[in-house]
């Protein structure tokens, strides 16, 4: 790992001293150059994939990046043939993912594969995009920098079944536990419920499953079928008028501004009374929505950047995601908080300039 600079004793001191800093744009702000090209690759959870697109973008074209370093977003899944390669460094030779050497798909295996990684000394994989916190199971050398929140709720098509249905808590949980089973239980028409969560390693998964359920469906009486998270075209056709999913509303917003591809194949956003918020979660329309549930919804959590100090390249991935005693980069002092808005995330207010905490 590169030797921290010391530029910015100053601003340390301040930051210390709990003086309400903004660094504007990326002046004076983390560790700075090195002098040295670096390759960061960030991996993980599809939730964060696109907006993330758009802060490595702000990073490589920032007049502070004059080594330059060059971040690169990877993206959680490939389509048939597709390749997607990461260019090599002085720390490593490079990656050329394919459809036999998948990248990480999810936020589970996006921080198994950082550990593993930084455990070898390689840099391969320099961040891992996480919509779920730490675990006990992660290394100490972690850091999770959290820079905006997210919600969940269930989604459902808005032509099929469960058109127009609002679901308490209760009812979401007995959809999963299986104690309903036909959309007529619950205000919409007699169809069966077709049961569907996240892949295996998804953030979206671990949070609805134990946070918002507070249980594992997979343990219940009930037939659970698997979708690519955030993606509704993913569930079949033949599925999608009964079928029921849990969603982020930071992607929901983003597929309806058309900001990205619009995968939500006419599923609407549901809004889930008893659990904090009980309005819709999502208000608007296109191309203007935006999130509307409140900080206090069951369905509300952090999204985060992963980085472990072991890594070569920790501190350039600290410059475009971080924050330390030298100061904040541009998505901690809120440089991005537009563009965070814009994918559909509530940004975090400043505290003493900075808007991501470290945990």
């Amino acid at each position: 790992m590169r030797a921290r600079t010391a530029r910015f004793a100053g601003v340390s001191a301040a930051v210390a001293a709990g003086a309400a800093l903004i660094f504007p744009g990326t002046a004076g702000a983390v560790p700075g150059p090195n002098q040295l090209p670096e390759v960061v690759a960030a991996v993980g959870s599809d939730t964060i994939a696109d907006v993330t697109g758009a802060v490595f973008a702000a990073a490589n074209g920032a007049a502070a990046n004059s080594d330059p370093d060059n971040y690169v977003n990877v993206p959680p899944v490939l389509a048939g043939s597709q390749s997607f390669a990461v260019p090599g460094d002085v720390y490593d030779g490079g990656t050329s993912y394919t459809v036999s050497n998948p990248p990480p798909n999810g936020s589970s295996a996006g921080k198994t594969a950082l550990a593993n990684a930084a455990a070898a000394g390689s840099g391969s994989i320099d961040l891992a995009r996480s919509s779920s916190p730490r675990s006990a199971s992660d290394p100490s050398t972690f850091q999770y920098y959290a820079f905006a929140k997210d919600g969940v709720s269930w989604a459902a098509s808005s032509t099929g079944a469960g058109a127009g249905v609002t679901l308490t808590l209760a009812q979401l949980r007995d959809i999963y536990s299986g104690a309903i089973t036909n959309w007529n239980q619950v205000g919409g028409t007699n169809t069966p419920i077709s049961v569907y969560l996240p892949q295996a390693g998804s953030g979206t998964l671990s949070f609805f499953t134990n946070t918002v359920l507070g249980f594992d469906p997979t343990t219940k009486p009930v037939t659970i079928k698997r979708f690519q998270e955030n993606e509704g075209n993913t569930i079949p056709a033949g599925d999608q008028p009964s079928a029921i999913a849990p969603y982020s509303v930071a992607q929901w917003v983003a597929q309806g501004n058309g900001v990205v591809s619009d995968k939500r194949a006419g599923f609407f956003e549901g809004a889930l009374t008893g659990a904090g918020s009980d309005s819709a979660p999502v208000s608007g329309s296109a191309p203007n929505f935006a999130p509307a549930f409140a900080d206090g919804f069951l369905g509300a959590r952090f999204v985060y950047y992963v980085l472990d100090t072991r890594s070569p390249s920790h501190d350039a991935a600290l410059n475009a995601v971080g924050f330390d005693s030298s100061g904040p980069s541009p998505l901690c002092n809120g440089s991005l908080a537009g563009t965070l808005s814009q994918y559909g995330f509530k940004p975090l207010a400043p505290v003493n300039g900075v808007t991501c905490t470290l945990s």
